[in-house]
């Protein structure tokens, strides 16, 4: 990149500098699903009066495997992984562990089961072999916090995972488990791992006193410098309100980005040119705790123009208060920090130290100066 102009003399640094900075910002894209990331619960075959008592006429006992377990009748399995649509249910569940059924010194190891609500099946490793094992029949759904509830009232045994059952354990004629039978019900409740966020409410930004000052020791009129870009607002001179345009988000804001339109403007009003930054689309990444912008330094030339998306500070939620309501699928977050990162406070003592006089020393960023804290309410799909 090279520049159109050259900065007045008594310019605190290069524009070249500047250029060189913003460059260096992180670039981050955002994305958004329907189907919600799985990370928890459990999913549940009980087996059928019909089965079992073919199971003991065979001499076959079914036994745990792994992190499968085996009460009564019921075979568990931790969700381990998977994607659902939590208010239709449509999607995947991939649990570990699993069972085996064993005769003798025989056995057939059935593992890492998976429920597939879309194409009706059940899925599965029967001794090393993966396979469909059975077909879900009437199926039915419900909410479960930010999760599903799933039942299938039949799962039906398919001919492929029948025979090698039987085969592996030596089962001949009369004895072999026919295809068709009803193996199981299936039930499971699993947890996302982050929820899909709605488009609705905002998130707010309470501006740092200390920060403030360093803009206006820099000529920035405060507040009246520092202004909402639509349709963000400004509801007092030092705190604005996001309106949250989506993302996905974790029930205890570990993980997930969450999305917001609108942005903050500050203006420099200056000769021969009043530098403006713009950032805009603010997101906070949960995951890697960071706040990122599409960033806007005006006027080009001098400054480069757009960026885009930039990572321009540190998210702390040490302090801060986050809550869960599963019943209105609600995750709450107070007293987050902001906090700059060293690239962005190059970029604005750069761009807001120029033109000449140079502003006192004490103005200028240094990395992990606040920016604010934030709160939002997120509202889960």
């Amino acid at each position: 990149m090279t520049l159109l102009c050259r900065p007045r003399a008594g310019a605190l640094a290069p524009l070249g500098v500047l250029i060189l900075v913003v460059v260096l910002l992180v670039l981050a894209p955002a994305a958004q699903a329907t189907r919600d990331p799985l990370a928890g619960g459990s999913a549940d075959l009980h087996f059928k009066k019909g089965f079992i008592r073919k199971l003991n006429n065979l001499e076959v006992m079914p036994m745990g495997v792994g992190s499968g377990t085996i009460t009564g009748n019921k075979a568990s399995f931790p969700v381990d992984g998977g994607k659902l649509d939590p208010t239709n249910a449509q999607g995947f569940v991939d649990t570990s562990g699993g069972f085996k059924l064993v005769r003798g010194e025989r056995g057939v190891p059935i593992t890492n089961i998976t429920i597939d609500t879309v194409k009706g099946a059940v899925y599965a490793n029967v001794a090393k072999a993966r396979m469909q094992i059975g077909e879900l029949a009437m199926l039915t759904t419900s909410r479960e916090g930010f999760g599903a509830r799933v039942k299938a009232v039949k799962v039906v045994l398919t001919a492929k995972a029948a025979k090698r059952i039987s085969n592996r354990l030596g089962l001949r004629a009369t004895r072999r488990i026919n295809p068709g039978r009803v193996l199981s019900n299936a039930f499971t409740a699993p947890q996302p791992q982050t929820v899909t966020v709605l488009p609705q409410g905002s998130a707010t930004l309470v501006g740092d006193t200390a920060t403030f000052g360093k803009f206006a020791a820099k000529g920035v009129e405060v507040p009246e410098g520092i202004t909402a870009i639509a349709p963000a607002t400004k509801p007092t001179p030092a705190s604005f309100a996001f309106p949250i345009a989506g993302g996905t988000l974790a029930p205890d804001a570990s993980n997930g980005t969450v999305e917001t339109s609108g942005g903050v403007q500050i203006l420099k009003k200056a000769e021969p040119f009043s530098p403006t930054m713009k950032l805009a689309k603010v997101a906070v990444d949960f995951k890697q705790k960071t706040a990122l912008v599409e960033l806007e330094i005006l006027p080009a030339p001098p400054f480069p123009g757009a960026v885009g998306r930039s990572s321009i500070a540190d998210v702390t939620l040490q302090g801060a208060k986050v809550t869960t309501n599963p019943v209105t699928r609600q995750i709450t977050i107070e007293g987050a920090e902001a906090r700059l990162q060293a690239v962005a406070a190059l970029t604005l003592n750069n761009v807001f130290n120029q033109p000449a006089p140079e502003p006192p020393p004490a103005s200028n960023f240094v990395v992990g100066d606040s920016f604010g804290k934030f709160s939002m309410t997120v509202q889960a799909q």
